[in-house]
């Protein structure tokens, strides 16, 4: 049995409110669960167990991963699962259950009551009520201060940041450098593609120990969709989406930076677009600070397109004009609190936020610029350093 009165590992510096509950049970593996790894700042491909009790913090793993989350979990305990397996007695309804050393952990510490996140497995919800262990179901998001950022993740965001801007920048040179034939365009005589462009970029962001999944290339019309990745050859006098938000391999936080560009001539309406979008992207950077209700913001965009004469709503069973939010936080998710649209939530200070507008039109195409930046008691903070320009 562990003695908590003897820690063999250094405490993590944050703080959790378990109310009546005596612990707060996290199962996953850390890689996806930003919970556990912000909570344990263990990354491990597999799932463990984490218990935080009045007295400590606990883990438990595998034999594979245990001298690991030693030296690197920020708890108290790390166990191994191989330790309890060694201890269950022979009651066949524990060894019939789901996993009955879990129960050996709980019962250990005398455990009855447990706080855990909204999507806590329900097949260990099932298991654990089965046992009378009794759940309850911690508000989102768990940790609330992770939204508010150190000046250590702000540096961690700063740099995928810098690592987007540098594929950024290798995928617009290739787009200048290309030639146009045929209306399409080509590099080292061959049709440069999105997913071309998209290779180019990963490979890019892997040098800087960043790893890129889903990112944008759309153009013309593919564009329209503000999620669309990008697929075939790329076009000239048409605008091009690039959206590019990598996470650090090694400290798991996300950048993001979205340009438009065209190749060639831009048309006077897509000029005309563009202009406006960075006019909207510029008036949200002039009154994002500490207190702001972003809903305002938001709205405040949307008037200035409707005055502008481009309205949002729905054209033969297509969205079209500007019909996602404005931004969003950013850390150890690409989307996460606060939010920056019709559904805002109040800034602070030490949030990290993107401010993106975009305009749609099909026929016409896409138009998106997205900054990142540091909410400031006066103001923001812009972590992005790569220039504005359509033409290219």
């Amino acid at each position: 049995m562990i003695r908590l009165g003897q820690k063999d590992a250094k405490p993590m510096d944050i703080e959790f409110e378990l109310g009546n509950a005596d612990a707060l049970l996290i199962i996953g593996d850390s890689d996806r669960n930003v919970d556990l790894y912000y909570a344990t700042s263990f990354r491990a491909p597999d799932p463990f167990v984490f218990l935080w009790t009045n007295q400590a913090k606990i883990v438990m793993t595998s034999d594979l991963e245990l001298d690991r989350a030693r030296a690197q979990a920020k708890v108290d305990h790390v166990v191994s699962r191989s330790q309890y397996e060694k201890r269950l007695d022979a009651n066949e309804e524990d060894r019939t259950a789901k996993d009955p050393i879990l129960l050996e952990l709980l019962r250990d510490f005398g455990l009855k009551r447990l706080l855990v996140p909204p999507d806590f497995p329900i097949e260990f919800a099932d298991f654990l009520r089965r046992f009378s262990i009794e759940l309850k179901v911690a508000p989102a998001p768990v940790f609330p201060q992770r939204l508010v950022k150190t000046p250590a993740e702000i540096e961690y965001i700063r740099q995928s940041i810098q690592a987007a801007e540098k594929g950024m920048e290798a995928a617009i040179a290739a787009i200048r450098q290309s030639s146009v034939e045929d209306q399409i365009l080509r590099l080292g005589g061959e049709v440069l593609t999105s997913e071309r462009v998209r290779r180019l970029i990963h490979q890019v962001l892997l040098e800087e120990d960043c790893l890129g999944q889903h990112t944008i290339v759309a153009g013309g019309e593919e564009g329209c969709d503000p999620h669309q990745e990008g697929n075939g050859s790329l076009r000239p006098n048409e605008p091009i989406i690039i959206d590019i938000f990598p996470r650090n391999s090694t400290n798991g936080y996300f950048g993001d930076i979205t340009r438009t560009v065209v190749k060639g001539e831009a048309p006077t309406s897509v000029v005309e677009l563009y202009n406006a979008v960075h006019r909207g992207q510029q008036w949200a950077l002039g009154r994002i600070g500490a207190g702001v209700d972003g809903r305002q913001i938001h709205q405040g965009i949307l008037k200035m397109f409707e005055e502008a004469g481009y309205e949002t709503g729905s054209r033969e069973g297509r969205m079209q004009g500007f019909f996602h939010g404005t931004g969003h936080g950013l850390g150890l998710e690409i989307h996460e609190p606060p939010r920056i649209s019709s559904k805002g939530d109040k800034l602070a200070s030490g949030q990290v936020v993107t401010v993106e507008p975009g305009l749609y039109y099909p026929g016409l195409g896409g138009v998106r610029i997205e900054d990142v930046v540091v909410v400031r008691d006066k103001g923001c903070e812009n972590l992005t350093t790569f220039p504005h320009f359509l033409v290219v």
